[in-house]
């Protein structure tokens, strides 16, 4: 998935990257999907519903949740 942002694949192999999305323990990630260049939208399943997480690849945080 990286390889489809980065404008070199160099970053993935000489820089260490860290990702984390703090799940609970009944959460799981379905799928993760590209934006755009700068956001990833991850799918994420709990027991009772699926939720997407907007996550900003340049400040490497979760921006925004949607929830059905």
């Amino acid at each position: 998935m990286y390889l489809k942002i980065s404008k070199s694949s160099n970053n993935l192999i000489n820089t260490p990257y860290i990702f984390s999305t703090k799940l609970n323990n009944n959460e799981k990630i379905l799928n993760i999907e590209v934006i755009d260049k700068n956001k990833l939208l991850i799918l994420i399943e709990s027991a009772d519903n699926i939720k997407g997480a907007i996550y900003d690849i340049e400040n490497n945080e979760i921006i925004r949740f949607i929830e059905r």
